[in-house]
């Protein structure tokens, strides 16, 4: 309890303590050589007198320079006849014993110093300054200026901020230019520190670039600098979001990809170098009306027809605002010829077909790409893609052997081939190769015509990814080949009419004849047959005669469906 008791008397003595000192005046400013404050309130003791104590130096030592001994003064001049720089603080001298007087702030004779300006930004359509406070004690609040047609002028006084937000100023119009002065209960001010003056974007649609031009006047007044200048973008009604950065020096940017018919607002945001304040510009929003470009236009696909054609497919901008047409050809990929303009007529369809009728296809590889202008004269041009082409040519042991050129056509990859046999009517899948292969090797049956005669194609099985992202399936074909056997000419050397050999017939293997003939002599040089049938033999005789048994000489004479020509000569025994 004693010790309780002992904490609590040690208590009060030092509050007692704390209690004992002398208020000096509220020392408010200096104006000219005048020091005014407000007299303080204490009730220790009888009134002596203010002490105005002064010194050049802040650090002192301070000297008595007077003393006001009527207690409602509240002011005191200072004779200064050099004019230089004076520092003063004040003290109140009462009659009381044992109390300490303590100094007032200490103030000098010159303005108040200044207060910078961090940043003027555009908010919600008004200008919003904001700054440093100054470090003069006596500062009590801010004089906001603007710079106008009719020079610098007072906006309005701020007390107990350090923001302002002008709602006089248009900066949604023009740049608009502010200064801020620290002042003083005295009326002194600050001097005019440096200009501080807001961004003002403009923005203008580009319709041939699909872009919106931004142009604004770079922030000034930043001792330091700009560090960053940021483009930011919001989209129909969407928040604004960081898009580019624009440099330091440039007030100018373009901002493309812009989508047709939505609504775009725009921002520029200034970075200071050094301190990272940000200052923001007015926001700019407008509708855009573009030309639509036929900008990730696609060359799909290139197929051969079974009439040998050409079928071109691409993809395109349906909105596209085209004015030609071209289609591109070429035996090398180079040096690109146009064989067919046409004059698109709306509304375009997203996928396009284009048939080249030149017949090339079935004489070697061919390369097409697509070419467009647009209304503003922009010239865009696809990838290429070729045809595939297949040659087919007898092979040996009994055999065709088929060749093709490899799928070719940039942007899309293939991954199989298959092989089709065309058979009169017949159209037969006759084998699957991966897409290394270019070649196949197909058996035919000596015994069967209609093998004399085939015809083939391959078709690549690919994929192609369009702009959109979405995978297509395709299939290209190649021109068809065909390829004729030689035909095969079989004679027996002897026959018995009245036996079972009873005609002389050549066999004709692989025959897809266009014509024939066989003529038979006897060995005088006259001849005693002749046929343009091939299932027409010769029954030894002779307008209804028998001839007699013998050697006779014969010629066979045929032309293929191919145009191939076979002739064979010997001589056969009749045998009676």
């Amino acid at each position: 309890m004693k010790k309780i008791l002992a904490a609590i008397a040690l208590g009060l003595v030092l509050l007692a303590k704390i209690e004992a000192q002398v208020l000096p005046p509220d020392f408010l400013c200096v104006r000219g050589d005048t020091l005014f404050w407000d007299t303080p309130s204490n009730s220790c003791g009888p009134f002596v007198g203010y002490e105005v104590w002064a010194s050049q130096n802040p650090a002192g030592p301070f000297t008595l320079q007077g003393t006001v001994t009527n207690p409602a003064q509240d002011f005191f001049y200072f004779a200064n006849p050099s004019g230089v720089q004076w520092y003063f603080y004040l003290l109140s001298n009462y009659n009381c014993p044992g109390q300490t007087a303590i100094p007032s702030d200490t103030l000098d004779n010159r303005p108040p110093m200044i207060s910078p300006i961090e940043t003027v930004s555009v908010e919600g359509g008004l200008a919003v300054v904001t700054w440093e406070a100054s470090p003069s004690p006596e500062v009590v609040g801010y004089v906001i200026y603007r710079e106008t047609d009719i020079g610098v002028i007072p906006v309005d006084t701020v007390f107990r901020s350090l923001t302002y937000t002008d709602t006089n100023a248009d900066p949604e119009a023009a740049p608009v230019s502010y200064f801020v002065n620290a002042l003083d209960p005295c009326g002194n001010t600050s001097i005019f520190d440096v200009r501080h003056t807001s961004m003002f974007v403009e923005a203008e649609v580009v319709p041939c670039r699909q872009s919106v031009a931004l142009t604004w006047n770079n922030y000034e007044g930043w001792a330091n600098g700009i560090a960053e200048q940021q483009i930011w973008v919001g989209i129909n009604g969407g928040a604004l979001a960081l898009t580019a950065d624009a440099g330091t020096s440039t007030g100018t940017f373009e901002v493309g990809n812009i989508v047709d018919g939505a609504t775009y607002c725009f921002e520029v945001r200034a970075v200071a170098a050094g301190t990272g304040l940000m200052a923001k510009s007015n926001q700019v929003c407008l509708s855009v009306d573009i030309v639509e470009s036929a900008k990730g236009m696609l060359l799909q696909n290139v197929t051969v027809t079974d009439n040998d054609d050409v079928q071109l497919t691409w993809n395109w901008n349906p909105l596209a605002e085209l004015v030609e047409v071209q289609i591109l050809s070429s035996e090398q990929n180079a040096d690109y010829q146009t064989i067919a303009t046409q004059i698109p007529a709306p509304p375009l369809t997203a996928e396009t077909n284009y048939i080249d009728g030149a017949g090339l296809a079935g004489e070697g590889k061919v390369f097409y790409k697509i070419q467009v202008r647009d209304v503003c004269d922009s010239v865009i041009t696809t990838n290429y893609g070729s045809t595939i082409y297949m040659t087919a040519i007898p092979g040996s042991n009994n055999t065709n052997q088929l060749n093709w050129t490899a799928f070719d056509i940039e942007n899309a990859s293939a991954d199989s081939y298959t092989v089709h046999k065309l058979v009169g009517s017949d159209d037969m899948e006759i084998g699957t190769v991966n897409i290394g292969t270019t070649s196949f090797e197909d058996s035919y049956d000596p015994t069967n015509l209609a093998d004399a005669q085939a015809c083939y194609y391959v078709v690549a099985k690919s994929q192609v990814t369009l702009q959109n992202g979405q995978t297509i399936l395709q299939e290209s074909r190649s021109n068809t080949a065909c390829v004729s056997q030689a035909a095969r000419i079989f004679v027996p050397n002897a026959f018995v009419p009245e036996g079972i050999n009873q005609e002389f017939r050549p066999l004709i293997v692989l025959g897809d004849i266009a014509s024939y003939e066989l003529r038979v002599f006897d060995r005088y040089g006259q001849e005693v047959f002749m046929t343009n049938v091939v299932e027409q033999g010769w029954d030894g005789q002779k307008g209804g005669k028998n001839m007699p048994q013998g050697v006779y000489t014969y010629t066979i004479k045929l032309t293929q469906a191919s145009g191939r020509r076979a002739e064979k000569r010997g001589v056969v025994l009749l045998i009676r």
